[in-house]
């Protein structure tokens, strides 16, 4: 299993805003082939911060649903969040 942990802020002007984050969230019957699961955690220390959490088979999932228009709210989270951090947080599962 393949974590990826992005780091995002609401942004009305150049990011996402509070409706792409609701329709993000109430959007939970269509995820992309290969994500088992997500979260999205809320920062308690710094305001308007968040963390999106990802559980993925693979890597390659990952790889091809960013290189892919089919989830546009998935696609606008992640360039949002490579685009502020240049250090990406990837982990493997261990039990």
């Amino acid at each position: 299993m393949y974590v990826n942990i992005l780091k995002f802020k609401i942004d009305q002007k150049n990011g996402i805003t509070e409706d792409v984050l609701r329709m993000f969230e109430d959007d939970f019957t269509r995820k992309p082939k290969g994500l088992d699961r997500f979260h999205i955690f809320k920062d308690k220390k710094k305001t308007n911060r968040f963390y999106l959490i990802e559980y993925w088979d693979s890597i390659d999932s990952k790889v091809l649903m960013e290189q892919s228009e089919d989830f546009p709210l998935f696609s606008k989270i992640h360039s949002a969040s490579s685009r502020k951090h240049k250090k990406a947080i990837e982990a493997d599962v261990v039990i």
